[in-house]
């Protein structure tokens, strides 16, 4: 795609480039709700409204192009928090290679940001949730329950607490999240994944809404969860049953991960590396021709409830 007319006109002109698609995606940061001023930098806030909305692109196998920004925020934050703000979302815009073409300013009560993303693929290889088949391998990329440990820790230390050092880890996956682009792009380019999907509400809420878009159920291996200890050096020396409790809950539940979900037919797993490009790749279940998804633990099954982040769901 290229941009003719980018900022500075009543709106931007692209054009598309032959062959290719455009996949589109938008998303709300708002204060109070997914950040909270006395604990989040406005560099982090910045940061992460644009990664948030970049791993949608992800999770559809996209290449991230453009991208437009409506912001509301208080007079009082029209100086030094503005400028930090900016500087985070441009290291974003950096980081993810992805060009603002536009956008709007306003003054509001509290800060709201609002963004358009714009990314391209190959036509006819955008991944959906819609593709798996019973029997398709479940993968998850990544580790899971690393945010929701940071949000956890930055709570407990409270604005001017700093994390320990051996769990910087997870406050860093909190703050500064990496969508997966490359393997999400490297899936849809080689036609492995049958449906896929980003880890943004909890594994618990995302499995069912990919399972419910594919008509199907699944079995997921609590054993084989990747979980955020397993990048702490001797995490699992010692380990009370308590402590594995919390690390399933946070796996399961806890939200905003980023990771890609994706589904893959039997035929084609010899294909999926255990890594790629330094991202591990862990096989956690398979998909089933039933409507319910389970948890298999120590051998036994019960049905995995959705317990991550709804918006307008009872907490």
């Amino acid at each position: 795609m290229e941009v003719p007319l980018g900022i500075g006109d009543d709106a931007a002109v692209v054009r598309a480039r032959r062959g290719r698609e455009w996949v589109v995606s938008t998303d709300a940061f708002v204060e109070g709700c997914h950040f909270l001023s006395r604990l989040h930098t406005p560099h982090a806030v910045g940061y992460k409204a644009l990664a948030r909305a970049v791993s949608d692109l992800a999770a559809m196998g996209a290449t991230p192009r453009y991208f437009l920004l409506t912001l509301a925020l208080p007079g009082r934050k029209a100086g030094r928090w503005l400028d930090e703000f900016a500087r985070g979302m441009a290291l974003a815009a950096r980081r993810f290679d992805i060009r603002l073409i536009g956008g709007d300013v306003s003054r509001h009560d509290r800060v709201a940001a609002a963004l358009a993303v714009i990314g391209d693929t190959q036509r006819s290889r955008a991944l959906t949730r819609s593709g798996a088949r019973p029997g398709d391998a479940l993968y998850v990329s990544g580790r899971l329950g690393a945010a929701q440990d940071g949000l956890e820790m930055l709570l407990r230390a409270g604005a001017r607490g700093a994390a320990r050092r051996e769990d910087s880890y997870s406050v860093e996956r909190h703050l500064y999240p990496v969508p997966r682009l490359e393997l999400g792009s490297w899936l849809a380019a080689q036609r492995l994944a049958s449906a896929a999907m980003d880890v943004s509400d909890g594994l618990s809420t995302d499995l069912g809404r990919l399972c419910a878009a594919s008509g199907l159920g699944a079995v997921v291996h609590a054993g084989a969860l990747p979980m955020a200890r397993d990048e702490r050096p001797g995490a699992r020396r010692g380990e009370t049953v308590r402590a594995r409790a919390t690390e399933l809950r946070r796996a399961l539940d806890g939200g905003e991960d980023y990771e890609l979900l994706f589904t893959v037919p039997r035929r084609l797993t010899s294909r999926i590396p255990h890594a790629f490009r330094g991202v591990p790749i862990t096989r956690i279940g398979e998909l089933t021709a039933g409507r319910t998804v389970l948890l298999e633990e120590n051998g036994r099954m019960r049905k995995l409830r959705a317990r991550g982040w709804e918006h307008f769901g009872r907490r």
